[in-house]
């Protein structure tokens, strides 16, 4: 029987009991040597997820959202233990590019079906992203949600909406291909895929397994204009507007003073002004629906 590790956030999403997830896993799961651990901290999932390698899980499965299955996967990166995903969480990015289901049965089927896709993995300093990196208002979001107990998309809104009021953009220099850049950006988002999650989809022709990754510019700071395009991000027509410019690289370096503050995933850190960005091509292993 295959060796199942599902890895369990205990504070994703709106309801902090786990109880009927862990159920849902008992009745569905039968057909696997599965093992269940719930996470205690931060950094818990990636170490119990490299435990599993070591001991020889063929698959170990992030309940929870976008950070649960940032550690997760990050314990995964090139190892023959694929990823599984029950998506909990406020964005669910990964989940949604590759096609798994929201509803906690079918994802749970998806893993049944044991189908593995290879998808490319990003590296933003010390750090993997699977969805997206960048600096500017996102990254100010990203922190903001995070020093938050508030989980779910409104209160994400909420923030966002807050942090639009008040964010002032600093100078960064983009490197990338010979070019250099100076700008002083709303944001620079790096996609690994097309989507942040909750289906606004920053980078609609982002493919999470063509080896490039898809460099997104917005200069225009205005609020009104900014607010004016948020329907573009979820209809996947952001693209065709000229407040945003689109590059592809494999190696891309932003500069700024220090801190410079980025996310991965949504999930905030900072670097003394150097961020460095590459790609590893086909370095994880996603348990996703048939293509």
């Amino acid at each position: 029987m295959r060796k199942v590790k599902f890895i369990i956030n205990p504070i994703a999403g709106f309801r902090r009991d786990k109880q009927f997830v862990i159920e849902r896993l008992q009745k569905l799961s039968t057909e696997f040597d599965a093992a269940i651990e719930i996470t205690s901290c931060r950094g818990d999932a990636k170490n119990i997820a490299s435990a599993a390698v070591r001991e020889g899980f063929d698959i170990a499965v992030a309940v929870g959202g976008d950070g649960t299955v940032n550690e997760v996967a990050s314990g995964l990166v090139g190892s023959g233990t694929a990823l599984g995903i029950i998506p909990l969480g406020s964005g669910n990015g990964l989940a949604r590019s590759v096609g798994i289901p929201m509803n906690t049965e079918d994802a749970i089927r998806v893993i049944c079906n044991s189908h593995r896709r290879r998808i490319d993995v990003g590296r933003a300093g010390h750090r993997n992203f699977f969805v997206v990196t960048g600096v500017g208002f996102d990254a100010a979001v990203g922190k903001l949600f995070d020093e938050t107990s508030m989980r779910g998309p409104l209160p994400y809104f909420y923030l966002g909406i807050k942090q639009l009021m008040s964010y002032q953009p600093r100078e960064v220099q983009l490197r990338f291909d010979g070019q250099t850049l100076t700008l002083t950006p709303f944001l620079v988002t790096v996609a690994n895929t097309c989507q942040y999650g909750n289906g606004a989809m920053i980078a609609p022709h982002a493919l999470c397994d063509d080896g490039q990754l898809d460099i997104c510019v917005v200069t225009d700071s205005n609020k009104m204009n900014i607010l004016r395009h948020v329907p573009s991000l979820f209809n996947g027509t952001i693209d065709q507007r000229s407040l945003i410019q689109y590059y592809q690289s494999t190696d891309i370096v932003i500069e700024g003073d220090a801190p410079l503050i980025f996310h991965v995933d949504g999930e905030p850190d900072s670097v003394n002004g150097t961020l460095n960005i590459s790609i590893l091509p086909q370095a994880l292993q996603v348990i996703a629906p048939v293509q």
